[in-house]
C-alpha cells in the first residue's frame, strides 16, 4: 500500500503531461491556422481596394477565425452607409459584440461591429487579433482616401490661384489695348495702336490657349526645353505694354509655360508702374548667373516706384495678397517667384528708396 501514492502521483503527472502536450499541440495548430489568416489579411494592404470593398475581401479569413457576423454603419461623404456580412448557416448568437468607432477627417464616420461564436478561449483570443488587424487596415485605407482628397483639393486650389491671376493678366491686357485705342486722336496714332495690337495678337492668343488648356480636365504636363531668354522676356514685356531695352543674351532650360507664367506675372504686375512713369523703357540685363549652384541664366532690372505709391516693405514683396495697389490681388510677384522655383530657378528682389531691384535665376540649357 505504501507504493500506491507514488504510483498514483506518477500516473497523475503522466496524464497531466499528456494533457498539456495535447493542449499545446492544439494551440500550436490553432496559432498556425490564425497566422496564415493574418498573413492573408496583411496582403490586402497591397491590393487597390476601395475602403468599402475591404470588409468583403477580408471576410473569408474573419469567418475562418470564428466570426459569425460583421456589420458597419455610418456616413460616407455626407451619405449614410450600412453593410453587413453573415456566416453561412450561422445561428443568431447572443453575445457582446466587439465594436470599433472609426473616423477620418470630417467626412467619414464608421462604426464596425463583429460577433464571434465563442465568448472566451484561445479561439476568441486569436480571432480578436484578426479583427484588430482588419480594423487597422480599414482605418489606414480611410485615412489614405481623405488624405488623397485633401491633396487633390489643395492642388486644385493652387491651380485655381494661378488661373485666377492668369485671367486677370489677360483682362488687364485687354484694358490696356482698349485704353491705347481710346487715346488715339488721329489716324496715325490709330494705325500705330493697330500695329501694336497685331504684333501682340499671337502672344495673346498663345496665352489664351494656355488658359483654355489649363482649365481642361487633363492639363498637359510640359517638359523643359531650350528657350532664348532674350526673346521670351521681350514677348512678355510687350504683352504688358512695355518695350524694354535688353542687354546681353542668355539661354534657359525650362518648361515654356512656367517661364511665360513667371514673366507674365512679373511684368504684368510692374507694367502699371512703368506706364504711369510715361515713356520710360526698363533695361533688362541678361547673362550667366554666377551665384547659382548649377548652370543658370540670370536677368536683372530695376522698377522705379510710381508717383504717389509708397515703397513696399522688403518682407512684403512676395507675400501673397499683400498688394501695393488698391485693385491688385497681391499674387503677381508671389506667382512669378513660385513658378520659377518650381522650375528650379529663383526670383529675388531688393527694396530701395528708388524702387524694386529684381534678380531672376533660370536653369540654363542642358548640354
Amino acid at each position: 500500500m505504501e507504493f500506491d501514492v507514488p504510483v498514483k502521483l506518477a500516473l497523475f503527472l503522466i496524464a497531466a503531461g499528456i494533457a498539456l502536450f495535447a493542449a499545446s499541440y492544439r494551440i500550436g495548430r490553432v496559432a498556425h491556422n490564425y497566422r496564415q489568416r493574418m498573413e492573408n489579411l496583411l496582403r490586402l494592404a497591397s491590393r487597390p481596394l476601395d475602403p468599402l470593398e475591404l470588409p468583403a475581401a477580408a471576410w473569408p479569413d474573419l469567418e475562418g477565425g470564428g466570426w459569425t457576423q460583421l456589420s458597419w454603419t455610418g456616413t460616407w461623404f455626407g451619405q449614410p452607409v450600412v453593410g453587413s456580412i453573415q456566416a453561412h448557416g450561422s445561428k443568431p448568437v447572443r453575445a457582446v459584440p466587439l465594436e470599433f468607432d472609426l473616423a477620418s477627417g470630417d467626412e467619414i464616420r464608421l462604426k464596425v461591429s463583429l460577433i464571434h461564436a465563442e465568448q472566451w478561449g484561445e479561439n476568441r483570443l486569436f480571432a480578436e487579433h484578426l479583427a484588430r488587424v482588419f480594423v487597422l487596415l480599414l482605418e489606414t485605407r480611410l485615412h489614405a482616401r481623405t488624405e488623397a482628397l485633401s491633396a487633390a483639393l489643395a492642388a486644385r486650389a493652387q491651380l485655381s490661384l494661378y488661373l485666377q491671376h492668369d485671367m486677370r493678366n489677360q483682362a488687364q491686357w485687354v484694358m490696356w489695348v482698349a485704353d491705347d485705342f481710346a487715346a488715339c486722336t488721329d489716324d496715325v496714332a490709330l494705325l500705330t495702336a493697330a500695329q501694336q495690337l497685331r504684333e501682340n495678337a499671337k502672344l495673346a492668343r498663345d496665352r489664351a490657349e494656355r488658359l483654355i488648356a489649363a482649365l481642361g480636365r487633363n492639363p498637359v504636363v510640359e517638359q523643359a526645353g531650350r528657350i532664348e531668354l532674350h526673346e521670351a522676356a521681350r514677348q512678355s514685356a510687350r504683352l504688358a505694354g512695355i518695350e524694354p531695352r535688353i542687354e546681353g543674351e542668355a539661354i534657359a532650360w525650362i518648361p515654356a509655360s512656367l517661364l511665360a507664367r513667371a514673366l507674365d506675372n512679373l511684368f504684368g504686375n510692374l507694367a502699371s508702374a512703368w506706364r504711369d512713369l510715361g515713356p520710360v523703357s526698363p533695361t533688362l540685363v541678361l547673362g550667366a548667373a554666377s551665384d547659382a549652384s548649377s548652370p543658370s541664366a540670370q536677368m536683372d532690372f530695376m522698377c522705379p516706384w510710381p508717383p504717389g505709391v509708397p515703397p513696399i516693405a522688403a518682407e512684403k514683396i512676395f507675400e501673397p495678397f499683400a498688394s501695393g495697389r488698391p485693385s491688385g490681388l497681391g499674387l503677381g510677384l508671389y506667382q512669378a517667384r513660385k513658378s520659377l522655383r518650381e522650375a528650379g530657378g529663383e526670383l529675388k528682389a531688393t527694396s530701395t528708396p528708388e524702387g524694386l531691384r529684381f534678380h531672376l535665376i533660370v536653369p540654363a540649357s542642358s548640354p
